[in-house]
């Protein structure tokens, strides 16, 4: 087994589900694809891996409510321990990237704009603590006065 680490897009959602043993899990596919310059300098889409991903424990049921509300689509980045299996679909042979996860998180999906400022949560000071006067007292590094704040 190998360790992986990477962002993909969420292709089938499988949703939350429970083992005879009564623990949760969540299952999806997600497809990462490759961004590679061309002869030319150009971007272009090289070729898209697919991984199978799994996410045991408890851990799976909040991300579940996180998926389910966007619609079981969206962009995650997750970690595990990456494992290939061989099968045979249409009498060819195939390989599967399956992923037993430790981690999974939802990245966040741009906020559509509104047009509006943020609320100001912090008042600007009443007076600037660089704008005080220097003293003669004041050296910078040994060198005698300065004018105004070392940076």
């Amino acid at each position: 087994m190998a360790n992986v680490s990477t962002t993909a897009n969420i292709g089938t959602y499988h949703g939350l589900k429970y083992g005879n043993d009564g623990k949760p899990r969540i299952s999806f596919s997600a497809a990462e694809t490759a961004r590679i310059k061309d002869q030319s300098g150009q971007w272009v889409d090289g070729g898209t891996t697919w991984f199978n991903v799994t996410l045991f424990g408890g851990a799976s049921e909040a991300l579940d409510q996180q998926i389910a509300g966007q619609g079981g689509k969206g962009k995650v980045t997750f970690s595990g321990r990456m494992s290939t299996r061989e099968y045979e679909h249409n009498g060819a042979k195939r390989e599967s990237l399956d992923v037993v996860a430790d981690s999974v998180g939802l990245v966040p999906r741009n906020q559509p704009a509104t047009g509006q400022q943020p609320p100001r949560t912090q008042q600007a000071p009443q007076q600037d603590p660089w704008a005080a006067p220097a003293t003669q007292d004041a050296g910078g590094w040994g060198n005698g006065p300065t004018a105004g704040p070392a940076f």
